[in-house]
């Protein structure tokens, strides 16, 4: 027969190990949420650097954003589609209109939001976009 002295030693050292197991799993399930949530979500490429849209001009840089980077006449409507999706913008093809909104967050206080709207011309080339974007942060 065993005695309670003898039991005592192998009875602490599995207690440290479920402890420790349990420590383990409660950062792998809420360290990585933590993590994603104080990082700051990535901007779509057409926002990044964007001064905050107080005036006609910078809504004039967005436009000149626009047509840089999709050329009316040359730019397939559904490649264009595309890359708004893969830069973040939410697509509805149907009424040719793409948006973006983010709100403020813990690590990043500016909320951002854009709006693009484009015509197909006779074939599946660009005829025409246009959008505008709002960026504002609370003064510091």
């Amino acid at each position: 027969m065993s005695s309670d002295a003898d039991r005592s030693p192998s009875r602490g050292k599995n207690l440290t190990i479920i402890i420790g197991a349990a420590l383990i799993a409660l950062f792998a399930a809420f360290g990585v949420r933590l993590w994603r949530f104080a990082a700051a979500p990535s901007v779509p490429s057409l926002l990044e650097g964007l001064p905050e849209s107080k005036t006609e001009a910078d809504q004039r840089l967005f436009q000149s954003r626009l047509a840089k980077r999709f050329h009316v006449g040359s730019t397939e409507v559904d490649d264009l589609i595309d890359e708004l999706r893969e830069d973040g913008f939410t697509v509805d093809a149907d009424t040719n209109i793409a948006t973006y909104e983010r709100g403020a967050d813990i690590s990043d206080k500016c909320r951002r939001s854009a709006n693009i709207r484009w015509s197909r011309g006779e074939g599946d080339e660009l005829a025409t976009i246009t959008g505008g974007y709002s960026l504002h942060c609370p003064e510091r």
